[in-house]
């Protein structure tokens, strides 16, 4: 491969950037970030792209301020003993202790390098314990996502990554001789670009459907679709149906921890809704939008939060630690603490489940040599199960998870030597299919895509056809998918923007049917997963994952089917706990 890392040229009258990289990581959030700062520190040629600006998109950015903090002196074995309740019988012990370990010291090694977290008068790491997400005690650090998100990107800077901002990646696609070609464009130069890698780590994140709350509306599962493109399974895509409470005057989350304060979800009669229905507080985020959702369809909304029980010391501490969700509400006017306003269950999709690429071990690998999933883009069954682990466990996943497939990526490239022989064909292949719905005279079509959007969340985030679910409703839905999927495939674009939009839509529609057809094969309820027709757990299916693979070509012009198979999670070809450590590169 040749050692200049980037290179202008044209291809069929497009401006083509050519990129050439060690380690190519696909997303810049949280894991994105680590992953780039962990593989360029092997002395790999490292080259992050991001969507928006790395360290500013997606969720990260907005993850909660609050991250998962045990140190050894905790009870750990009551936290697995709580942790596994959650989990509903699907998560992993050793990989829920693995995670838990080495996000102590990597917060550590973070905290040291001058990391933006609270501290106590002293300097040292400030631990708080709160009731939070059905946990009695948690211990967790503080910190101010944003400036966290702004700091890990200057880590990877330092490290030696560079920093592709405002790119889309559209294709992935392993190269017959070795290594990757990733196609996409950048969508403010109008420019196409083509980026030659010995290993990938997809870490954009998962998808939500563009879900109402900050930093969800650019999530829409491009990670998982490149993904599929490259040979990779799905996992667990029957979870990926969460709704978290949002505040109606302001897209935002947090109320677990506002519930572990003394706040109470009231129906319209002025019921708490979670003794209605007999869960305890505080409660698990699937059980808060079960209880939030039943008393709608009831006809017993709106449902208001009442804050007015939170002490004002406890409320302040709120507003230091969510001082970006604070703000926002400050804005609108309205005191949420003294008058109880409506709250909606905000559709999520796998942000808060656990569904998303099939990664074999805690190091991110994939079926694909070379291919390595991290942060939301991998299935998180391992640490969460059927339950979820918003906000602190996600956060702890997301650094961890990055570290290890960052370094595990250094490790697969250093290894991986990279001919030219068959490429150009390929590449040509890549760049045509990527440019497809590009017809730049034509008449925009900014409607249609405005439609399909529409038609599809309807589908995903209905809760009569995708909570509370049953055989006739998936199929339904999932029938509606193809004609979407055909129009789709029938609609041009004539500007960059819209071509990115165009892919967001074939990215959220291959969620989609995966999730409807996992859904479909795993006939119990068990956390995120309702079937009416199955109100129960079945013990039979304890331990027991769901894998989902395209029946065709994900980039044909048809909507694959997916075919759903079990594995058993303690079978060592299921998943292993096991991580790539620093220095095995």
């Amino acid at each position: 491969m040749t050692r200049h890392w980037r290179q202008a040229g044209t291809w069929h009258g497009y401006s083509l950037d050519q990129a050439f990289c060690d380690v190519l990581i696909i997303g810049g959030g949280f894991a994105g970030l680590l992953a780039a700062r962990a593989a360029a520190r092997q002395s790999m040629r490292t080259l992050v792209v991001s969507k928006g600006f790395a360290g500013a998109d997606g969720v990260s950015a907005f993850a909660g301020g609050v991250v998962l903090y045990l140190l050894p002196e905790d009870d750990r074995e009551a936290f697995q003993i709580e942790h596994s309740r959650l989990s509903e019988g699907l998560s992993h012990p050793e990989a829920v202790r693995r995670v838990a370990e080495a996000n102590m010291q990597l917060l550590g090694e973070l905290t040291d390098a001058g990391a933006p977290v609270e501290r106590t008068p002293e300097g040292r790491p400030r631990r708080r314990w709160l009731p939070a997400a059905g946990r009695r005690y948690v211990p967790r650090l503080g910190f101010p996502s944003t400036e966290l998100a702004r700091f890990l990107r200057q880590e990877a800077l330092r490290a030696g990554a560079r920093v592709l901002d405002q790119t889309i990646i559209t294709r992935l696609q392993r190269t017959p001789n070795g290594g990757f070609w990733a196609v996409g464009f950048r969508r403010q130069e109008g420019m196409l670009v083509a980026i030659r890698a010995k290993a990938v780590v997809l870490a954009a994140g998962g998808c939500s459907w563009r879900g109402a709350h900050m930093g969800q509306h650019n999530v829409l599962g491009e990670g998982l679709a490149l993904g599929l493109d490259a040979g990779a399974r799905f996992l667990g895509m029957e979870f990926c149906t969460s709704y978290l409470a949002t505040c109606s005057l302001f897209d935002t989350h947090g109320q677990d921890v506002l519930a572990a304060l003394g706040g109470r979800l009231r129906n319209r009669v002025g019921e708490d809704i979670l003794e209605r229905h007999g869960i305890e507080h505080p409660a698990p985020p699937h059980l808060t939008a079960f209880a939030m959702l039943t008393e709608l369809r009831a006809g017993r909304g709106p449902i208001h939060f009442d804050l007015r029980g939170v002490p004002p010391a406890a409320r302040e501490d709120w507003e230091t630690q969510f001082h970006l969700v604070a703000r926002g509400l400050h804005r609108t006017g309205v005191d949420i603490f003294e008058h109880p306003v409506v709250w909606l269950p905000g559709f999520t999709g796998s942000i808060a489940g656990g569904g998303g690429v099939r990664t074999l071990d805690l190091a991110g690998t994939t079926e694909v040599p070379g291919l390595f999933a991290a942060g939301d883009a991998a299935a998180r069954l391992a640490l969460v199960g059927a339950g979820s682990g918003i906000t602190f466990l996600n956060v702890a996943w997301a650094l961890v998870s990055g570290h290890w497939a960052g370094l595990a990526a250094a490790r697969h490239a250093a290894g991986e030597e990279l001919s030219a022989t068959g490429v150009d064909e390929l590449l040509r292949g890549l760049l045509e299919t990527t440019v497809r719905p590009l017809c730049e005279p034509a008449p925009a079509q900014t409607g249609t895509l405005d439609q399909l959007l529409r038609h599809t969340q309807m589908l995903a985030v209905d809760p009569e056809r995708n909570f509370f679910r049953t055989p006739e409703r998936l199929q339904e839905a999932d029938a509606q998918l193809d004609a979407c999927w055909e129009r789709l495939h029938s609609t041009t674009v004539n500007d960059w923007h819209n071509l990115g939009r165009w892919y967001e839509l074939r990215a959220m529609m291959l969620a989609t049917r995966a999730m409807f057809h996992s859904a479909l094969a795993r006939q119990e309820t068990r956390g995120w997963h309702r079937r009416l027709d199955y109100p129960e757990r079945d013990p039979a299916l304890e331990k027991v994952w769901l894998v989902a693979e395209p029946t065709s070509d994900p980039s044909g012009e048809r909507l694959p089917d997916f075919t759903v198979w079990p594995v058993e999670l303690d079978e060592p070809e299921a998943f292993r706990a096991t991580a790539c450590e620093e220095g095995a590169a």
